[in-house]
């Protein structure tokens, strides 16, 4: 998160300030006030001092935008909380301290000007969203000591200009020198008027670009309603400001005036350079040239390629934890006339993140961690096969099961002495077991083999596994009919029965089960009944309650015992649908095992879907099957598994289904 700090003085009453306006700062950046993000501010107002999140100073009420400016109210932490806070109180009470500084995301960018560089601006922050708010001893707003509430705010310009707006004495406090004055020159004079000028030219661009903004609009919000009816005065205002001080210099300077561009822009006439020595300079540094006075305090003397930044900033980390002097005297040390970092030790300093390109991204290492396999639902058909009767093909390719109907009966009856007793027979029908199976293959390159990890061959041969087994169950309770090459579904030429519709829905529930079970017992079986169902299904089953409001059951197992059945819960169950199955009638046969095969040297289709022979047709004119992989001219390896696997219900009626239940 790129995380930006800048301050504006304190204005109007004691605990009133102006928290940011849209002047350019000593970054050269300039922040709409339109644009603030204020709703996550808002629940947690915390006022803090230096931006420090362990020295709570108070709070902060009634933050808003008025009339171009982000103005609020502090209200500091009673007396006798902490000495910090006593001190910041007597402090504010002899207006002293009267800067803040805002802390905030910035959340839409663009360049201020044709001239800004991408990675060091200047900036214009169209969208912002303020995180918190500080008192501080000195802000980046070059307006911070040119505020007092006694003295109108052109007069204290005047009075604090040499001291807020002079570049070389921003550089002797960053640097924490004691400054020494020089006498006041008219180029002093002249430099403070064309500061005042570009500060008034930059507002007066932002009120503009800001009400071009509203009234692209279509919709508008109340805010923004009120906040477009507000600018042309401010428009207006701010003009004057502008035209006032060009005047001024005009009058100082001799000059020709300004001019306005067709789209009511004030372009500001080319001025020219005086000649004057630095106000201010720092007891050890030499004096400044020319050069060095006239030029912006945030722009660098000369351009350093970003990339040296992140390397700046690496050695004065690890020399300050080497030495354990803090970050802000290494940098110094280190890089003293550089202004970009001046800048960067005036204002917040951004810590080095792992999503932030340059500073620094670049330094995050990647590694692959243990394989996270996807979450498989419980398999239903291992639970119920191993309910059922299994039988092995061995050299056999199909399986005749005799099944005995249930009439007519063999049952015996009541004879008396001497009486001929009954000769009855029995009925049989037979059903038929043949060999099925499920394929599927894979393919990899020999690189991936010797230089994955994990193994890629183990996560493919556990993929096709489990994929299968997942299909395999969708394959199981559908109603589709049995064909050659695969069984038929358990639901097929399956009737579904009502559900029930008593209410509460405890009570539908119990209906659904005992007309399941009751269906399957009157088809004559009941022996072994597994009841299949979706996870919301077995979760409402676990908290069915009576009217008193206790639990029906204590656990499935219970609900299973008191039902006399078996609850099997998986997710590939469609939610809302109940299977019953009478266990002892299902046959399977097989092992149910996977067997998997690896070739590098086969030719595949690769086709996921419809695969076909290699080539149709006679030879000449055969129809060659594409795409085609040769594994030993690409270096591939290919796995197969082969599932044999295959089930029957030995008698009709043994499974019994309900469709949308409602509990």
């Amino acid at each position: 998160m790129r995380y930006q700090q800048r301050a504006a003085p304190a204005d109007g009453a004691a605990n009133e300030f102006i928290l940011s306006d849209a002047s350019q700062d000593r970054m050269g950046d300039v922040i709409v006030q339109s644009g603030w993000d204020l709703s996550d501010f808002q629940n947690n107002p915390i006022a803090l001092f230096n931006h420090d999140r362990n020295q709570i100073v108070g709070t902060w009420r009634d933050v808003a935008v008025r009339k171009g400016r982000l103005t609020g109210f502090l209200e500091l932490a009673a007396e006798g909380t902490s000495a910090l806070v006593d001190t910041i109180r007597k402090l504010i009470e002899q207006n002293i301290l009267r800067a803040v500084s805002v802390g905030f995301q910035p959340k839409k960018t663009e360049p201020l000007n044709e001239d800004a560089d991408k990675f060091r601006g200047p900036f214009r922050f169209t969208k912002a969203q303020l995180l918190e708010v500080s008192l501080v001893s000195i802000p980046a707003n070059a307006n911070a000591l040119a505020i007092t509430k006694e003295l109108p705010r052109d007069l204290m310009a005047v009075i604090f200009a040499k001291h807020g707006n002079q570049d070389t004495a921003s550089a002797g406090a960053r640097h924490g020198k004691h400054a020494e004055t020089r006498p006041k020159s008219t180029g002093n004079s002249m430099n403070t008027i064309s500061q005042r000028i570009q500060t008034a030219q930059t507002n007066y661009n932002a009120l503009r670009d800001s009400l071009k903004e509203l009234s692209s609009r279509d919709d508008l919000s109340q805010d923004e309603t009120q906040r477009y009816e507000e600018l042309p005065g401010e428009i207006d205002i701010a003009r004057k400001e502008l035209e006032k001080h060009q005047r001024a210099e005009k009058a100082l300077a001799g000059g020709d005036g300004d001019s306005r561009s067709h789209d009511g822009d004030i372009i500001v006439p080319e001025r020219k350079e005086q000649r004057h020595e630095p106000p201010f300079r720092t007891h050890d540094e030499p004096r400044a040239s020319d050069a060095d006075v006239r030029r912006l305090f945030a722009m660098p003397k000369k351009k350093v390629d970003p990339g040296d930044y992140v390397l700046r900033a690496l050695a004065c980390w690890t020399k300050s934890h080497v030495t354990k002097d803090p970050l802000e005297q290494v940098a110094r040390d280190l890089y003293r006339g550089d202004e970009v970092t001046n800048v960067v030790l005036r204002a917040a300093v951004n810590p080095a993140q792992t999503t932030v390109a340059t500073w620094a991204a670049e330094l995050v290492q990647t590694s692959n961690v243990d394989f996270l396999d996807r979450l498989i639902p419980t398999f239903i058909y291992p639970q119920l096969a191993a309910m059922g009767v299994r039988y092995s093909f061995g050299r056999n390719g199909i399986l005749k099961i005799p099944v005995r109907a249930n009439t007519p009966t063999l049952a015996g009856n009541w004879v008396g002495e001497g009486i001929a007793k009954p000769v009855r027979k029995a009925s049989f029908s037979t059903v038929s077991l043949t060999p099925t199976k499920m394929a599927v293959i894979s393919t990899f390159t020999e690189e991936m083999a010797m230089y994955s990890a994990p193994a890629i061959e183990g996560i493919i041969r556990q993929g096709m596994a489990d994929d299968t087994g997942i299909a395999l169950d969708s394959y199981l309770i559908d109603n589709i009919i049995g064909s050659t090459s695969r069984p038929a579904g358990l639901l097929y030429n399956v009737s579904a029965i009502t559900a029930s519709a008593a209410t509460p829905a405890t009570a539908a529930m119990v209906a659904d089960l005992k007309a399941l079970v009751g269906a399957i017992t009157a088809a004559g079986g009941g022996r072994a009944v597994a009841i299949l169902m979706n996870p919301a299904q077995a979760l409402a089953l676990g908290f069915a309650q009576t009217t008193t409001g206790d639990f029906l059951f204590s656990s499935q197992a219970e609900a299973g015992s008191k039902f006399g059945v078996t609850f099997i819960v998986s997710a590939t169950v469609p939610a809302g649908r109940v299977i019953a199955v009478d266990a002892a009638d299902f046959a399977t046969a097989n092992g149910d095992a996977p067997q998997f095969a690896v070739s590098t040297e086969a030719t595949l289709h690769e086709e996921d879907t419809t695969p076909l022979a290699l080539a149709t047709g006679p030879q000449g004119t055969a129809v060659v099957a594409s795409p085609m992989r040769s594994l030993f001219q690409t270096d591939a390896v290919a796995i197969r598994m082969s599932l044999y696997v295959s089930w029957v219900m030995r008698r009709s009626g043994m499974v019994q289904t309900i469709a949308s239940v409602t509990w």
